[in-house]
């Protein structure tokens, strides 16, 4: 049995806390006073000491079987006196690395490709790859996923809401098409999901929506085969008009409150209108 000071060490460097009763219950017996006496520390010895152990300890397998040409006279000299100094407490001066031959430089490209570069957290260098993609800044867009009977997407700018008067606009102009004249609101997706430079913005954002309305299909039990994206928005460019991969084909539609005062931008929405309800019938037509 060790004694209860050992034990408390033991703990402490486990990693494990100690603890010590606060309270005490109703009729329970006092808590024993025990007067514990700390370890003693050990003594430090002194430089001319730790410079004989030094001395005496025998030199690593690794440091006796190295080959003379992988160091300098001076770099096989240096560590030993400096470890020997260091011990002493005595300041251990820089060594001076020796040039470099003109054979490693004589080629740049050889050059450029094998200097090193500090990693991210600065422990371990790294070699630097000459045709990485350089970072920039994602694609930062918002919007608002709804749904047309089940069927069809219905993409709504987020950080640009339509108006009372927009909304009733594009209710008319779905029913203008034979579809449903309401969508039934899903989700929103505030895009990036995490504020992290990106290596291609576009496709990574592109593919960021795929998932995402690929998952809200998936937790409503729906298939969609088609989709209606509203407003000239960043992320309206990124979708797929033709529907490749097996992905659902976008039309495209100006914002609503954009058409209220221009009886033009309403005329030049209508071919848009009927190539969308076409491909709407076409669905409802054919065979599941």
């Amino acid at each position: 049995m060790i004694g209860d000071p050992q034990r408390l060490q033991y703990l402490e460097a486990m990693g494990i806390s100690t603890w010590a009763s606060r309270y005490r219950f109703v009729n329970a017996k006092p808590t024993e006073q025990v007067e514990w006496e700390a370890a003693a520390e050990p003594e430090k010895p002194a430089p001319g000491q730790r410079l004989q152990a030094l001395l005496e300890t025998p030199a690593r397998p690794v440091e006796r079987d190295r080959p003379a040409a992988d160091a300098s006279p001076t770099q096989q000299t240096a560590a030993p006196l400096s470890r020997a100094r260091a011990l002493l407490g005595e300041d251990v001066p820089r060594v001076e690395s020796p040039p470099s031959s003109p054979d490693r430089t004589a080629d740049p490209d050889a050059a450029v490709s094998s200097a090193p570069t500090v990693s991210g957290d600065g422990q371990a260098p790294v070699g630097v790859a000459k045709d990485a993609a350089p970072a920039a800044e994602p694609l930062r867009f918002t919007l608002s996923l709804s749904v047309i009977g089940e069927r069809w997407w219905l993409l709504l700018p987020g950080e640009r809401p339509i108006s009372a008067a927009g909304q009733a606009l594009l209710g008319q102009m779905l029913q203008s098409a034979g579809m449903p004249a309401g969508g039934a609101p899903l989700s929103r997706l505030t895009w990036p999901l995490m504020d992290l430079q990106a290596t291609d913005p576009a496709d990574e954002a592109r593919e960021g929506i795929r998932v995402f309305c690929a998952g809200q299909a998936r937790r409503h039990g729906m298939k969609i085969d088609g989709a209606i994206a509203v407003g000239d928005e960043v992320w309206s460019s990124l979708l797929s008009d033709s529907g490749d991969e097996g992905d659902w084909a976008c039309h495209r539609l100006p914002h609503p409150d954009d058409m209220l005062s221009s009886a033009n931008a309403k005329r030049e929405c209508w071919s848009l209108l009927q190539v969308a309800g076409s491909a709407w019938r076409q669905g409802l037509d054919s065979p599941e």
